[in-house]
């Protein structure tokens, strides 16, 4: 009998790394996350080392009532035949994943002012660092990317007191949360996900944030007219690319923005988007083979 859940993973070199990725999530993957193979593996890379994988595993979350057949069907599609060569499948109970996690997930540092801490860990206290509490559960947003650790370390250098924000594919809630705990009045958090915005609500509770300073909305319900202080967008180059225009448009002139989920080589085009849709790009700033783009809304 099939477990409750299924991991499909393939081994592939780092230049095909991101289009294993954007395949395995069009074939229904609920989350894609990355491990280095080798004999060293660098799962957690500290703030600011940029850890260079020669070859990468590319593992898929499925429910375990997806056909793998299927979703190899759906690979075939998309990614290079050869590719398929080093693909690999397994099936595991809700148990056997939950232990998984927090085998994997530990409390980790981020910039000079917060620390990610596991929920299930007790809070260190004695870090003198702000904890942002997680329980990672299906949405994407432990810390461990180096795309949301490039938001959170240019957002803790930003002034944020009061404002009002915006967190576009808030997925777990992390960069909401961050920016709750670093001063900002409101979130508001959006994703195309509903599993997402319950990963995001749970987690806010973790942190005692009172409601009322982060609302959550299906992206597509979201009013238009509301604009921000500021946004970060931790999402992928092509939908940054698309919603740059719209995006603009809930911030207020001078309004700050991250945009992360960036390959470094897909930093100019998303610059160029962004630019275009009336605004000044200030920030570039890489970690890895990830990177930020950051800036504000021209004035009118």
């Amino acid at each position: 009998m099939a477990g409750e859940w299924q991991h499909l993973w393939l081994d592939v070199p780092q230049q095909d790394v991101e289009d294993c990725e954007a395949a395995l999530g069009d074939a229904g993957a609920l989350c894609v996350t990355l491990e280095e193979l080798g004999d060293d593996p660098v799962l957690e890379p500290a703030p600011g080392e940029s850890p260079l994988w020669a070859e990468v595993r590319v593992v898929g979350l499925f429910d375990g009532t997806v056909s793998p057949a299927a979703i190899v069907g759906a690979l075939h599609a998309r990614i290079r035949p050869a590719l398929l060569d080093r693909l690999g499948h397994e099936t595991f109970d809700e148990d056997d994943w939950v232990r998984r996690t927090q085998a994997d997930f530990t409390a980790m540092p981020i910039g000079e002012r917060l620390l990610i801490q596991p929920a299930w860990e007790a809070v260190d206290t004695a870090s003198g660092r702000l904890p942002i509490r997680l329980d990672p559960g299906l949405a994407f947003g432990t810390g461990k990317h180096q795309t949301t650790q490039l938001c959170l370390e240019w957002l803790e250098k930003q002034g944020i007191a009061g404002e009002h924000w915006l967190d576009a594919g808030c997925g777990s809630g992390i960069l909401a949360i961050g920016a709750l705990l670093l001063g900002a009045g409101r979130v508001d958090g959006t994703d195309i996900d509903p599993q997402a915005l319950t990963a995001s609500r749970n987690n806010a509770e973790l942190n005692d944030i009172d409601p009322d300073r982060l609302q959550l909305f299906l992206a597509q319900e979201y009013p238009a007219e509301i604009r921000f202080d500021g946004l970060l967008a931790n999402i992928l180059a092509p939908t940054l690319i698309e919603l740059a225009p719209m995006l603009t448009g809930h911030l207020k002139p001078g309004g700050r923005f991250a945009l992360s989920g960036i390959l470094g080589h897909q930093a100019e085009a998303v610059a160029a988007a962004w630019t275009a849709a009336g605004n000044e790009v200030t920030t570039f700033r890489t970690l890895g083979d990830w990177a930020l783009v950051a800036g504000h809304r021209a004035s009118d």
